[in-house]
């Protein structure tokens, strides 16, 4: 009983309380505001892995603005949250999630302004990524913790620092598999002018470790990676006559990791030092042509890919292009525009790369011609053309094209794009990549309503790798009609990836396939409406289901995701009456447990309240 009347006696005073108006300040220089939504109520969740819960909760986001003496001197903002998710709030979290965010300026609009900022996240809903679908859904908890600081002398060089540390951990639902990751960056930039030079001077320091399980490749188990580089480099910048320009970059980098798999899989440690140089000039002696000449040279490839796959959080080992691999390209071109809507580009490039214990030497030549205005005032297009030779004789055509269209007609606007690609080059010389991309938009006004519709596809692969296609076909429309809006979409999918710590990615890596190879192909759809019945009162609600199938090692997983939430609310003065309704479920067979499913319900007010 008791119980009881204390919780009416906090609805009673949510309810009653009033908001006040006026900045506190405390002492001579604090001056700070608070406000935030409040909300109480009645709450049950249950589900196939969770005990059955319910009773009155209370919940609610606040943000907390301050200054000391002056803003630009010392500023804060505080945004705490408890017990938020889509069923009593407009956060997207599937369920009840708290945490904090904070950051604070120091001397803002100084010569030597700094930062810090943390942020913390409890049982929030995440994702696990899926190419071209709805992620699947994961639970767990995150933080992170930032400072900066720079100095800005007159006439002395420009120096900032800054730090950062991240952690998280998930579970995916539908398993009992835990993916979890950590990061550490250190950030320092310099820049100057010094004889006509813009010099600019960077240092970044990378530690990222992450554990991710195998189970959508078919495999139990889980895949371990540590990653650390170091990471110097310097730019040059010079005004040159002819309206030109040269630009020069130098970069020293140095990375490490270790791969490891409970599948008894272990790549050891890969250590890589990469120097990468180049050179870009530029010059328009007059308003219709552009001359420009382009060098590069990477004396290690092995560390260019391992970087650039260990950095988007791959954690795999490279098969090894080889003891000396480098690559060193020079490029020349010119761009004209032969009317004011009619233009051209020609470039010649020469390359000499060196991997898996051969040498390439040969020439490419692109040529270019677009029409910017648009043809029968509808089309606009351009189109490319790549030849390229090499030193055993054999030669290749490519071509690159791309078709755009607008059109209105009375209260009916369509538009579209259609783009085409044949034998591209990619970073390695002897692979090229081939793609396809369309799209088209059609939109109507109806009085004050309106409706859009639009498709679009992807289709794209390495040339010499016909496994390696991946292809994407969806659609939406939506309806605007007097106080309803209705939505929906539809996306189909397959392809070829690779299982990483932030789910399964494409691959983008010409001749270098990893281990955790992937085949997938599924589909999901989904729908949502929003009605206003009357002042003050909004219903919604969204459905989104999506289906796949993974195979790796001869081994297949079915994998599904469906969910389902819908809300009430009414403005009443300054009370929200809120009802919120989710439906939750999801099933991975590779994981080897049944799927699981959650539910959860909310009845209650909210209030926005400005404390002072």
């Amino acid at each position: 009983m008791n119980r009881i009347v204390k919780y009416a006696s906090c609805l009673l005073l949510l309810v009653l309380v009033q908001g006040a108006h006026a900045q506190m300040q405390v002492g001579d220089d604090v001056r700070m505001n608070l406000n935030g939504l409040l909300t109480a109520g009645y709450t049950g969740n249950y589900g196939d892995d969770i005990p059955s819960t319910h009773g009155l909760e209370f919940g609610g986001n606040a943000t907390l603005n301050g200054s000391y003496y002056n803003p630009n001197f010392v500023n804060f903002t505080i945004s705490p949250f408890y017990n938020q998710s889509q069923a009593n709030s407009s956060f997207q979290s599937l369920t009840d999630s708290s945490g904090v965010t904070a950051n604070v300026n120091l001397f803002t609009g100084s010569r030597f302004p700094g930062y810090a900022s943390y942020s913390y996240l409890d049982n929030s809903t995440g994702t696990f990524g899926l190419v071209g679908s709805p992620n699947f859904t994961t639970v767990g908890k995150s933080q992170g913790f930032g400072v900066g600081w720079s100095a800005l002398i007159p006439d002395w060089p420009t120096f900032s620092v800054s730090y950062s540390q991240g952690t998280g951990n998930g579970t995916i639902y539908g398993t009992n598999e835990e993916s979890n990751s950590s990061t550490r960056t250190l950030n320092v930039r310099s820049t100057y002018e010094l004889a006509g030079w813009h010099l600019n001077a960077q240092y970044d320091h990378l530690d990222i470790s992450t554990n991710f399980p195998l189970f959508l490749g078919a495999q139990a188990g889980m895949n371990t990676s540590d990653f650390s580089g170091n990471d110097f480099g310097i730019n040059g910048n010079h005004n040159l006559p002819w309206n030109g320009s040269l630009s020069i970059t130098f970069n020293h980098s140095n990375y490490s990791g270790d791969f490891a798999s409970t599948l008894g899989l272990n790549n050891g440690v890969n250590n890589y030092t990469t120097n990468i140089e180049t050179a870009y000039a530029t010059f328009r002696p007059t308003p219709k042509l552009v001359l420009y000449a382009n060098q590069s040279y990477t004396d290690n490839l092995n560390g260019f890919l391992y970087q650039s796959i260990a950095n988007s959080g791959g954690g795999v080992p490279l098969l090894q292009l080889g003891t000396q691999s480098n690559s060193s390209l020079i490029s020349a071109g010119a761009n004209y525009s032969f009317t004011k809507n009619l233009y051209g580009q020609a470039q010649i490039t020469y390359y000499d790369q060196t991997y898996f214990g051969n040498s390439y030497q040969g020439t490419y030549f692109t040529g270019t011609v677009g029409y910017g205005k648009r043809i029968l005032n509808l089309f606009t297009v351009s189109a490319s053309v790549i030849e390229s030779s090499n030193q055993f004789a054999n030669s290749s055509l490519g071509f690159i094209g791309n078709l755009n269209a607008y059109k209105r007609f009375g209260l009916w606007e369509l538009s579209g794009g259609f783009s085409y690609a044949q034998n591209v080059q990619t970073l390695l010389v002897t692979y090229t990549t081939s793609y396809y991309n369309y799209n088209g938009n059609v939109h109507r006004r109806i009085g004050s309503s309106q409706w859009t519709g639009a498709f679009n596809g992807t289709h794209s692969g390495f040339s010499q790798e016909p496994g390696t296609i991946n292809q994407s076909e969806g659609f939406s429309t939506s309806l605007g009609w007097h106080r309803i809006d209705l939505n929906a979409n539809y996306i189909k999918f397959r392809g070829q990836a690779l299982l990483t710590s932030t789910g399964i990615q494409p691959i983008t890596t010409p001749g270098l396939a990893p281990l955790g190879l992937i085949l997938y192909n599924g589909e999901s759809y989904g729908a949502g409406v929003a009605v206003t019945p009357f002042r003050r009162l909004t219903i919604s609600g969204n459905y989104s289901h999506a289906t796949s199938d993974t195979l790796s090692g001869g081994t297949g997983s079915n994998n599904r995701t469906e969910i389902f939430y819908g809300q009430m609310q009414y403005r009443l003065r300054q009370i929200n009456v809120l009802a919120g309704y989710t439906k939750f479920s999801q099933g991975i067979s590779a994981a080897g447990v049944p799927p699981g499913s959650q539910y959860s319900y909310f009845v209650g007010v909210s209030r926005y309240i400005n404390f002072f």
